[in-house]
């Protein structure tokens, strides 16, 4: 025996709505398993970017020292050389003193 078409109506809204239901549950889930997905991808490029920082930090400040050491050097030899010329310089004046 057929189903009268109120019934198949019926029976055709209650799957259309199973299905909707269904698809909204499935909709939610995946949705929050994409922003956990990203959340983690955040958290990795978070901590990649901090030691990306972290290792430019230290290289500058390595490069720093670097020219800090090469700058007392420089100076170092700067000052020695005008202390040898104001010592010629006095001794070539004491000399024409005496």
């Amino acid at each position: 025996m057929a189903m009268p078409k109120k019934d198949i109506k019926h029976q055709i809204e209650k799957t259309l709505h199973t299905v909707a239901d269904v698809a909204q549950q499935q909709y939610k889930k995946n949705l929050s398993k994409a922003h956990k997905t990203v959340d983690k991808q955040v958290d990795v490029v978070r901590d990649r970017l901090e030691e990306l920082d972290s290792w430019a930090v230290e290289s500058v400040n390595e490069a720093l020292e670097n020219v800090e050491q090469k700058l007392e050097k420089q100076v170092t030899k700067t000052v020695g050389r005008i202390q040898k010329a104001a010592q010629k310089v006095a001794k070539s004046a004491l000399d024409k003193l005496q």
